[in-house]
């Protein structure tokens, strides 16, 4: 499976506590992306109300339909999950071990769904850009959606040894809750702050050029709104929420 990007966790008590992690109840609904053979599969099956276990794999999601036929809440889709993604909805909860090479796509329609919690095995250098904080060199576009919306942080560090076939790194075990703010940024707001984030490692001013010109807006209009000092930072030291207002302040010279 190493060209699906796929590691199987062959270390069976972490996948105990990848559940344990979860705090699943009969109350949740339970989505898994790489679900494999269902070894993972039917340990959440036993505390969730429902599971919906999606395999790329046609070998691999048979195998896990035989051993998931005595759980009659287990739903298993075999497919991509990036391109079944806009049909997979109504989960509350995701636990998942999944393959490496989705992982950025993945996240952020992870985020964008607003599931109340979110635990993953990561690539150990992809969790740590998750958990970075404003000011952090790793702190990217993935990043600040993870702050604008979750408390996440990194429980577990896990050695490649514990994967077959073993990856060229080891990964790390991420928890990801659900902040209690609503989401009050809009599409044409978050496209906005995906441009800048191209331009993370530069003032916002020089940032904001490449904004004005996209927009047909006039930079000089935006700096006037803009305080001097805010346009001297460099933007992947601006707070989420300072960023959104940034966004909305150019929205608004827009309409």
């Amino acid at each position: 499976m190493k060209k699906l990007g796929q590691h199987f966790l062959i270390d069976y008590s972490i996948l105990d506590r990848l559940v344990e992690y979860a705090s699943i109840s009969r109350d949740d609904v339970v989505l898994e992306v790489g679900a494999g053979t269902g070894e993972l599969t039917w340990r959440l099956a036993r505390k969730a109300r429902k599971v919906i276990a999606v395999e790329i794999d046609e070998k691999l999601a048979l195998e896990a339909s035989k051993k998931l036929s005595i759980y009659d809440n287990v739903e298993l889709i075999r497919g991509d999950i990036l391109e079944l993604r806009k049909n997979i909805k109504g989960f509350n909860k995701v636990v998942s071990n999944p393959p490496y090479q989705i992982s950025t796509k993945l996240m952020y329609w992870l985020i964008m769904n607003l599931p109340e919690k979110i635990v993953l095995t990561l690539q150990k250098e992809f969790a740590q850009k998750i958990t970075s904080t404003p000011g952090s060199r790793k702190y990217v576009y993935t990043s600040f959606l993870a702050n604008l919306f979750y408390k996440s942080q990194i429980v577990e560090e896990v050695p490649r040894s514990f994967f077959k076939p073993m990856p060229k790194v080891d990964s790390s075990i991420i928890i990801m809750e659900r902040k209690n703010n609503e989401n009050t940024v809009g599409e044409e707001e978050l496209n906005i702050i995906k441009s800048l984030f191209t331009q993370r490692m530069r003032k916002l001013r020089k940032a904001l050029s490449s904004v004005a010109a996209a927009l047909q807006l006039n930079l000089k209009e935006i700096e006037k709104v803009l305080p001097s000092e805010l346009l001297d930072e460099r933007v992947y030291r601006l707070e989420p929420a300072k960023l959104c207002e940034i966004a909305k302040i150019i929205m608004n010279l827009k309409d």
